[in-house]
């Protein structure tokens, strides 16, 4: 049983996969490096007699590091499970997505509300946002309701809302994401009025 877990909080969804199963082994950081990869083979090949899951945990899976883990995903020892926790199936080769079941695990996220008017966004008002002190659920919430507000998003905007997430998850300055998508919105609205 391969799973892919894809989650909004992913420190939750681990405390919550660690409840779950025992035998348990946690590979986790912020991106996936070979030398984690070597380590999770020799755990995987490392026989127990009884099942054994492996979570995976990180935000960021670079390429080589997820060619290397393909085969043993592929080829996955008897009694062996692996776990693969992220933010994003995006983060994920076709070839790993195409192999494994996903699953979302979201946890609700609290509410945050602003008065923006997306389709006019000022200056003064991305400065106003800019002042408000946000945790990181709050800032995720704030990414999802801007999200969910938007029509007709262009390419550059959709990977901006997927970078903002990563970004958080990476704890990367609040002001510097909250920068990143209302710019990139008022530039949005910039360019649709110039196509009217």
């Amino acid at each position: 049983m391969n799973i892919i877990y894809i989650s909004n909080d992913i420190e939750k969804a681990k405390e919550e996969i660690a409840s779950k199963y025992e035998n348990l082994y946690i590979f986790e950081d912020i991106d996936l490096k070979l030398e984690l990869v070597k380590s999770i083979k020799e755990e995987a090949y490392q026989t127990t007699g009884q099942d054994k899951y492996i979570l995976i945990k990180a935000i960021n899976f670079r390429i080589e590091s997820q060619n290397a883990l393909l085969k043993i995903l592929e080829e996955t020892p008897d009694k062996v499970n692996f776990i693969i926790l992220t933010t994003s199936k995006y983060a994920l080769l076709d070839t790993i997505r195409s192999r494994i079941s996903i699953e979302t695990v979201n946890y609700p996220l609290p509410k945050v509300e602003f008065n923006l008017n997306i389709n006019r966004l000022t200056t003064k008002d991305i400065y106003e946002t800019l002042k408000k002190s946000l945790d990181k659920q709050e800032l995720k919430s704030f990414i999802y309701e801007l999200f969910k507000n938007i029509q007709n998003p262009d390419e550059e905007l959709l990977e901006n809302f997927e970078l903002a997430i990563k970004l958080v998850d990476l704890n990367t300055d609040r002001q510097a994401i909250i920068s990143l998508l209302l710019l990139s919105i008022r530039n949005l609205n910039a360019n649709l009025q110039t196509f009217k």
